[in-house]
């Protein structure tokens, strides 16, 4: 009887199978490539994938169920669960089939593909019903685990295409879906909404809040002709916007199909787990052949109980989803993940000088006089020349002036000779604010005073803006280089770890071996054209060093490619376009000492997998041929296998939560 009804369970399940199940994950690796093309339709995939896991791990757990209430209380009941197993078994007897005659080869499915039957004639239905189980709740997890990090990732940069926005068409202004906006439409967007597409303001002014998409800490104020970005913010103001690009073509769509490949290396690990399974298949099926010779068919059995591969497979990439969502909340966005591996062979750190050790903006450490007007006078007519540029000298002029809560005489006649100085008019004055060889140009006379401080600046690297009034030298405003805060404490960690610290500059000698020194860094390179960066990077290789490269993406494109690991700090500006494997998103030095360590702990996660799947394996073959155990024991092991993998790809969430001081990244407003 009992038998009987084992085949008529398998028989309904195989037709069930056949005619629903869909392929999924387990079944076959080859499906779990999403489609990039477009965002949305990879989010569509997402949950469709999602669903179907659900539903396997339900039927898994039904199974469970069934096959207790079988073993506790009335038998028949194992046998439904029985079919249920059947159900989540079929693709890979359909794969095996596949690889044995259609590939000619031994894999993991044609060992697996034994391995249930087996255990079923065997009559131990609640083990097998308990191992799948588990194994699917691993797979839950890990489902779980991308959807996290993809969620995370939409909430910063994706604007739901649900949304529904105003357009104006024919002089009426009506709502429709944000997917339903095309190239041309005029959208309208009032004070404190999210900016849904990219266009071109032909109606109104606003200031908006562009931080997420260029990294700008102050909004920018935008008028009739300016381009405006999806998934910036409206902070006051309303306007019309001529559509440019909407939907999957707007920046942020560019973005976040960009973020997505960071989950991809955990395609590569499951790839290994499957690669190493097979390679161990024959191996395996030729031992248990032996052991179920000499043992029966339950040591048999109990050898191709092969815990490793399930361990690998589904906790591996756990472990990497959780990592990638804990940096990615510390403001780290890894966008390829072969850094985790790679930054364990890294020797050599090399940064890029300007925007990465130091600011971009420099400070005023010093205002020299040499006529009849005061530090404070000079400053403000500084101020005053160039509150309307927005290059970095005079930003810093523009902050000490605000410092100091200096007005700005109103100036007129603005004349600007690029990379030179400006000469303004207020009044019955003129002043010139510029360089050196400006002032040679406009036939300044420079006093003895003035001539000194230049040489003495020349020696160290600082540079001078000078202000001349009228038809006389007036001062020089002295500029030095502001170092990053926090940036020697994490040159001093580097350095304790081993490291190689280089600077490279495109700035002269004399300041970037001044700024070495100040680091207590050896070795420096100056003068060095963006194009020659890479030659550097690849200079060092040759030496036999691994580099990491940090620079700030702006003009280190071609050395970010040639470096073993790249990591930028220009933020969220061109996420999309930025060669960077790394993003250091809130443009701190001292994410990346946070990156490092989170590589070593990961791969000291990975390390305690793989010992996970190892120790099981050895496990069993040991107990099946010195001490005659069989198919309980294997189980047994193998449970004891995924419960430490689970529980090892799980616990840097369960630290997150016992410490929750870590870096929270903001929150798109809806």
């Amino acid at each position: 009887m009992l038998v009987t009804g084992i085949i008529i369970g398998c028989i309904a399940a195989v037709y069930v199978g056949v005619k629903n199940h869909k392929p999924k994950e387990l079944a076959d690796l080859s499906t779990k490539k999403q489609d990039t093309k477009v965002l949305l339709a990879k989010q569509a995939k997402a949950v469709s994938i999602d669903k179907q896991i659900d539903k396997d791990f339900n039927i898994a757990t039904m199974a469970l169920v069934l096959t207790t209430a079988g073993t506790l209380i009335y038998a028949p009941l194992s046998l439904i669960g029985v079919a249920g197993l059947i159900y989540l078994v079929f693709p890979i007897w359909r794969r095996a089939y596949h690889d044995i005659v259609h590939r000619h080869r031994i894999t993991r499915m044609v060992v697996e593909s034994i391995v249930l039957p087996g255990v079923i004639l065997s009559g131990y239905f609640f083990a097998a019903a308990i191992t799948y189980w588990f194994l699917y709740f691993a797979l839950r997890l890990m489902a779980k685990a991308k959807g996290r990090t993809t969620n995370t990732l939409e909430t910063l940069f994706v604007t739901p295409s649900s949304r529904l926005v105003w357009v104006q068409n024919s002089g009426i202004e009506m709502e429709i879906l944000l997917k339903d906006v095309k190239v041309g439409d005029i959208v309208i967007i009032q004070a404190g909404e999210v900016v849904p597409v990219d266009g071109i303001i032909i109606t109104g002014t606003a200031s908006i809040d562009q931080h997420m998409l260029t990294g700008e800490s102050q909004p920018v104020d935008k008028d009739i002709g300016d381009l405006v970005l999806a998934a910036t913010l409206v902070l006051s103001g309303r306007i019309h916007i001529q559509v440019e690009k909407a939907g999957e073509q707007t920046v942020s769509a560019q973005i976040g199909q960009t973020l997505n490949q960071m989950t991809q290396y955990t395609d590569l690990l499951e790839l290994r787990s499957v690669n190493l399974a097979d390679r161990w298949a024959l191996p395996y099926l030729m031992l248990g052949g032996l052991a179920a010779w000499s043992f029966g068919p339950a040591g048999g059995l109990a050898i191709l109980w092969f815990p490793l591969d399930d361990v690998l497979y589904s906790t591996g990439p756990l472990g990497v989803l959780n990592y990638l969502d804990i940096a990615l909340k510390r403001g780290i966005l890894v966008k390829d993940g072969r850094v985790i591996e790679l930054l364990r062979e890294v020797d050599t750190i090399v940064f890029d000088k300007t925007g990465t050790l130091t600011e971009e903006q420099p400070h005023i450490a010093k205002i020299h006089v040499c006529g009849q007007y005061t530090e404070t006078e000079l400053l403000s007519f500084a101020a005053a020349v160039e509150h309307k540029q927005t290059h970095p000298i005079a930003r810093a002029i523009l902050q000490a002036a605000q410092e100091q809560q200096l007005d700005f005489p109103n100036v007129q006649e603005i004349a600007y000779e690029i990379g030179y100085g400006l000469k303004v008019k207020f009044g019955q004055k003129t002043i010139y604010v510029g360089s050196e060889r400006f002032m040679q140009q406009s036939s300044f006379a420079f006093p003895e005073t003035i001539q000194t401080v230049q040489n003495d600046c020349d020696e160290v690297g600082h540079s001078l803006v000078y202000i001349a009034i009228d038809d006389k030298m007036a001062g020089a405003i002295e500029l030095h280089t502001t170092i990053r805060p926090g940036a020697q404490e994490v040159i001093n960690k580097l350095k304790q770890q081993g490291y190689n610290i280089y600077i490279i500059s495109g700035d002269h000698e004399k300041p970037t071996k001044s700024l070495a020194q100040a680091f207590g860094i050896e070795h420096y390179f100056a003068q060095t054209l963006p194009e020659e960066k890479a030659s550097l990077i690849e200079k060092l290789q040759k030496a036999g060093k691994s580099v990491c490269y940090i620079g700030d993406g702006i003009n280190d494109s071609i050395a970010l490619k040639k470096a073993q690991v790249s990591v930028s700090l220009r933020g969220a500006s061109t996420i999309a376009t930025d060669t960077a494997q790394v993003i250091l998103m809130d443009k701190q030095l001292d994410q990346l000492i946070q990156l490092i360590d989170l590589a070593k702990q990961l791969e000291s996660n990975l390390d305690k997998t793989l010992i996970s799947g190892i120790i099981p394996s050895a496990t069993i073959v040991v107990g099946v041929f010195a001490m005659h155990l069989s198919l309980p024991f294997a189980i047994g092991c193998y449970m004891a296998g995924m419960t430490a993998g689970v529980g090892n790809a799980m616990w840097p969430i369960i630290k997150q939560l016992q410490n929750t001081s870590y870096k929270q990244l903001p929150k798109t407003p809806k």
